[in-house]
């Protein structure tokens, strides 16, 4: 039964790639998993839940990566440690962009789907809060300027990561593992550096 509910997430998200939100049909989806029609049901509420589901296994390496940031804590550079978060949230993003406008698009859709996240206690917040919690014992360990506000800086991190996701999968850039390390590395060096001109040292 495992497998089965799995063989419909999957065969789900092949055809939102495919087809798009506007012919995904439970007809379709059993189709093109295999199963009875009635099987999505037993399974899945609604269309919104499965869709959900799609993105919830899209996102979930993050979402494992996110639990164990906490392991992190004062191991390798916090630079490398920030890297590795935003290239996994980046990823992630790239991937789901497509199906999260389909979803904006439909209204009815996407407050359902807002729904689920709240009765699921998910979503971003959560994330952010996570990676605060993380800058916070970062911080504590002298790691990170006692002058940085560690929830404005965990919301800047994770805006970034995912603007840069969508941004590359709008205009269809071509991206490879290389070009995307370096940017975002060049983002937390810029955030970490600050914008605040440096006193030039004094003529002597």
């Amino acid at each position: 039964m495992i497998g089965n509910r799995q063989n419909i997430i999957d065969a789900t998200d092949r055809l939102l790639q495919t087809h798009g939100l506007a012919r995904l049909t439970t007809r379709e989806i059993a189709r093109e998993a295999g199963v009875a029609e009635g099987l999505i049901y037993h399974h899945f509420k609604d269309k919104a839940e499965l869709i959900f589901e799609v993105i919830e296994t899209r996102v979930r390496e993050t979402k494992n990566y996110m639990q164990n940031l906490p392991l992190e804590v004062g191991k390798s550079t916090l630079t490398k440690n920030l890297e590795n978060v935003l290239l996994s949230v980046y990823h992630a993003h790239y991937e789901i962009t497509p199906i999260i406008n389909t979803v904006f698009a439909d209204q009815k859709l996407r407050v359902r789907l807002q729904d689920i996240v709240k009765e699921r206690n998910m979503g971003p917040r959560y994330a952010i809060e996570g990676l605060e919690v993380y800058l916070s014992a970062e911080q504590r360990l002298g790691r990170l300027s006692d002058a940085i506000d560690t929830g404005v800086l965990a919301k800047c991190l994770w805006m970034i990561s995912i603007q840069s996701a969508m941004l590359d999968r709008w205009t269809e850039n071509e991206v490879d593992e290389a070009s995307v390390s370096a940017e975002i590395r060049k983002y937390i060096q810029t955030l970490m550096t600050g914008f605040a001109p440096r006193p030039k040292p004094k003529k002597r």
